[in-house]
C-alpha cells in the first residue's frame, strides 16, 4: 500500500499489486501478508493499510540495519482458500522471508501448517486463538494479539470476584473464535466459583443479518451477567437490543468489540453504559491519552503518511503498534535476517515497551511461551469513556 521515491523497494498496496519476481538482496527484506481488502470483513483491512504505510516511513528514514523493508500486502477476501493461494505466492514467488500481521483465525489457520513445514515465520498475526501461541505444535507461528483464553480467563476472574454465584448468559460467534472464547471462560469460571452457572448460551453465524432473536432468548434467562462475545455490528446490535429490553445484566465486552466510535456509538452510548472490558492498549478517542507521547507519535505518523486514514479507527492505532513491534524484532536481528534468527529474536522479547500499550504492560516472550500479552487493565464504560477499574491485572 504505500510507496515513495524508492528505487530498491516498492511497498505495494494490495489492491494495486501487479506481481513481482524480484529477488531479495542484502539491502532488502521482504515481508508478506494477506488482508480482507474485499469481502465481508473488509473493515479489518485498516491493519494492512496502516502497516504498509508504517514501513514506507521506515524506508524513508533509511530502513533497518541498512535494509529497506518491502511489505507486500495482498487481498484474500477473508477467504481461507484465497489466503492459501496468496500466501503461497508471497513465499514462493515473492520470496517473503516472513509472513507478518495477516488477519483472520480461519485464514491464518489455513496456512499455518504449510508455513511451519517450510520454516517461514508467521509473525504477529491478527488472530487470538491459542493455536497461534503453541511453540510445540507450531514453532514458527506467533499471535500479535491478546489471546482469547487470556482475556476470557480474566473476565471469569472478575465475575467470580464481583458477582458470586453468577448466572451467566453468553452470546458467541459460531466459529473457532466464539467457541474457544466460551470454552476458556466456562472452564475458568467453574474453577473459581463452582456455584456460578452459564444458564444460557446462544450462537450466531457471521453471515446472519442480526442477533436480536438471540439476545431476546438470552434476556429471558434472567441472567445477571451477559458475556457478549461477539464482533463488529453484532456487538452493536446486541448492546442495543439488551438496552431496549431493559435487561440490566452486567455486560462484558471483548477487547476487539469495545471501540467507542465504531461499536458503542452505533449501539447507543446510553445502552453501553456500565459495560466492562479489559485491554492492554490505549484508546485513541479517550481524553486520558490526549497528551500521551505514544498517541501523539501515532498522530504525527498518520498526518504525514496516512492523511486520509481515520484517526477514530482503533485498528489504525493497534495495527501501527504491532508494526512497531515487528520493526524492533528486525532491528534485533542485526545482519542476520534468516527465518531462524527472526524467530529467535521474536521469542526472546523481554520487557519490550510499545507506544500503544498502557503503561505497566510490556511484551515478553520465551521459546516456551509465545504469548505477547499476559496483563490487561479492566475498565468500565461510563457512557462516554472507558474508566479504569483498577491497575493492570495478570491473567497468568
Amino acid at each position: 500500500m504505500f510507496s515513495r521515491k524508492l528505487s530498491l523497494v516498492l511497498v505495494v498496496m494490495a489492491y494495486s499489486f501487479s506481481g513481482s519476481d524480484a529477488q531479495a538482496g542484502d539491502d532488502e527484506l521482504i515481508l508478506g501478508q494477506t488482508m480482507p481488502y474485499s469481502g465481508p470483513a473488509s473493515a479489518l483491512s485498516s491493519v494492512g493499510k496502516v502497516q504498509t504505510r508504517y514501513f514506507q516511513m521506515i524506508n524513508d528514514q533509511g530502513g533497518i540495519n541498512g535494509r529497506k523493508i518491502k511489505l507486500i500486502s495482498l487481498d484474500d477476501g477473508y477467504s481461507p482458500p484465497k489466503a492459501v493461494e496468496q500466501t503461497r505466492r508471497l513465499v514462493e514467488s515473492d520470496q517473503a522471508v516472513a509472513i507478518f500481521g495477516s488477519v483472520g483465525t480461519a485464514q491464518n489457520a489455513a496456512v499455518q501448517k504449510h508455513l511451519n513445514a517450510k520454516k517461514i515465520p508467521q509473525l504477529f498475526v491478527y488472530a487470538a486463538s491459542d493455536r497461534f501461541a503453541d511453540p510445540k505444535a507450531s514453532p514458527y507461528t506467533m499471535s500479535g494479539m491478546t489471546l482469547f483464553s487470556t482475556e476470557a480467563t480474566l473476565y471469569a476472574r472478575l465475575v467470580s470476584e464481583t458477582i458470586p454465584h453468577a448466572r451467566v448468559a453468553v452470546l458467541y460467534q459460531n466459529d473457532d473464535y466464539g467457541r474457544e472464547y466460551l470454552r476458556s471462560f466456562k472452564a475458568e469460571l467453574a474453577r473459581l466459583d463452582p456455584q456460578a452457572k452459564i444458564v444460557a448460551a446462544s450462537s450466531y453465524e457471521v453471515t446472519s443479518p442480526t442477533v436480536e432473536s438471540q439476545v431476546i432468548a438470552l434476556a429471558s434467562s434472567n441472567a445477571n451477567v451477559f458475556l457478549n462475545a461477539s464482533t463488529g455490528k453484532f456487538t452493536s446490535q446486541a448492546i442495543r437490543k439488551a438496552g431496549e429490553l431493559g435487561w440490566h445484566a452486567q455486560q462484558f465486552l471483548p477487547i476487539g468489540s469495545n471501540f467507542v466510535a465504531t461499536i458503542l456509538r452505533p449501539a447507543g452510548l446510553e445502552y453501553a453504559k456500565g459495560a466492562i472490558s479489559a485491554t492492554p492498549t490505549k484508546a485513541i478517542d479517550d481524553p486520558e491519552w490526549a497528551n500521551d507521547p505514544g498517541y501523539l507519535e501515532w498522530l504525527d505518523f498518520m498526518k504525514k503518511y496516512y492523511p486520509d486514514g481515520d484517526i477514530t479507527d482503533q485498528l489504525n492505532f493497534s495495527g501501527w503498534n504491532v508494526a512497531v513491534l515487528m520493526r524492533k524484532v528486525i532491528e534485533a536481528c542485526g545482519s542476520d535476517v534468516s527465518p531462524q534468527n527472526i524467530m529467535k529474536q521474536a521469542t526472546s522479547l523481554k520487557d519490550v515497551q510499545l507506544p500503544g500499550l498502557i503503561p505497566g504492560i510490556s511484551v515478553n516472550t520465551t521459546p516456551e511461551d509465545y504469548r505477547l500479552i499476559k496483563s490487561l487493565r479492566p475498565e468500565r464504560f461510563d457512557g462516554a469513556h472507558w474508566v479504569p477499574l483498577s491497575g493492570t491485572l495478570s491473567a497468568q
